[in-house]
């Protein structure tokens, strides 16, 4: 396997639009890394870098402490899984999943045992013999995962590999990524703007914005420590609730007032305001919609207008709006409202985040 590393790396392509901004990252050996954003943020582009499918505007990428800026893609040893499955439909997927290890010259017996073991890891022995037309969506992705991992490269790269899969397909898939990762040992560099997919498989993920790193973390450390308030917004499913309240001192108390709607900050949070002179300004609120509950003390009490609910059989997701912002709130099915209804609700404090307008930094990042 490989720990790769880019060094100020950037890519400008010929009409001037910069798509990757002064990238820098270390991946370490056997890690299973998630490149994830919006749409047009650059992490497929960072993929075909890596891959030697676009060349670096500038900067360095090092793998295994070798400089490959000018090295051709087939002389890396990297395997990529692209979005579209890619098989050669005239040949079995024993053939398929052969092909590349033909074409390299390894030893039949060898060839025989590579795709035996992987077909047997992704549960497909029982289709070698058939046509990539005889198979499924599902089977077909697993084929075309399986024709990169018999090759053994140094490092798989995967664009959105599970995206043209339904939901059921892909949650199965994505157990099947984790196991192979965790059997094989292998380094993985997945590009995904599926927030489930970054959370559940990566062991570090990456969140990108407008081709420039907003932070690399582990999964919980991204989602309990989000940096800014785009990272915070963009992972979590429902998205996190963000509202500008007014930070008073109230009786020797910080408080976060919103509309008629005012909460007692916690220790740690009214020291940050304090210190960081936030009394007197507007902020911005954030809670996740699983932060709220249906009982609690008056002060951390706050009312919201339901307008829609959906009820998911363990949870329900009312939505609404306090004043003119919109509020998502995650509850459990003993809570009986309709929309219409004015439906009082209570805020974990000791979960909440703060975020600066102009920057919109974390103001309680750690």
């Amino acid at each position: 396997m490989a720990s790769l590393s880019f060094v100020n790396v950037c890519k400008t392509y010929k009409n001037g639009l910069t798509v990757v901004k002064d990238f820098n990252l270390d991946i370490k050996d056997r890690e299973f890394l998630i490149l994830v954003g919006p749409s047009g943020c650059g992490k497929s582009t960072t993929l075909r870098m890596i891959a030697g499918l676009e060349d670096i505007t500038s900067g360095e990428l090092w793998i295994d402490g070798q400089l490959m800026n000018m090295t051709s893609p087939q002389s890396r040893d990297l395997s990529m899984v692209f979005q579209s499955y890619a098989l050669y439909p005239h040949l079995t997927v024993y053939q398929n999943m052969a092909f590349g290890l033909k074409v390299h010259k390894v030893p039949k017996d060898e060839i025989d045992k590579r795709v035996g073991r992987v077909a047997e890891i992704l549960h497909i022995s029982h289709l070698l013999d058939r046509k990539p037309s005889a198979l499924s969506g599902g089977q077909k992705q697993r084929v075309a995962i399986g024709s990169v991992i018999v090759r053994q490269p140094k490092a798989y790269l995967m664009d959105e590999p599970l995206s043209n899969l339904d939901a059921k397909l892909r949650s199965q898939m994505r157990v099947e990524l984790a196991k192979i990762h965790r059997e094989l040992g292998a380094t993985i560099i997945y590009v995904t703007h599926d927030q489930v997919e970054a959370m559940t498989l990566g062991t570090r993920i990456v969140v990108m914005n407008s081709g420039v790193i907003q932070q690399a973390a582990s999964p919980s450390d991204i989602y309990e420590n989000p940096v800014n308030k785009f990272v915070a917004g963009f992972i979590g499913s429902p998205s996190m609730n963000f509202f500008p309240v007014w930070v008073a001192r109230r009786e020797e108390k910080i408080c976060l007032e919103f509309g008629k709607n005012k909460l007692i900050a916690n220790e740690i949070c009214s020291k940050r305001l304090v210190e960081d002179g936030y009394v007197g300004r507007r902020v911005y609120l954030g809670i996740r919609p699983e932060d709220f509950h249906e009982a609690g003390p008056e002060e951390q009490k706050i009312l919201f207008d339901v307008e829609m609910k959906e009820v998911l059989g363990a949870e329900i997701l009312f939505h609404g709006r306090i004043n003119r912002e919109e509020i998502c709130v995650r509850l459990s099915p003993n809570v009986k409202a309709e929309p219409g209804e004015r439906l009082p609700v209570y805020v974990d404090m000791d979960r909440i985040k703060l975020f600066d307008m102009d920057t919109e930094q974390n103001i309680i990042y750690v």
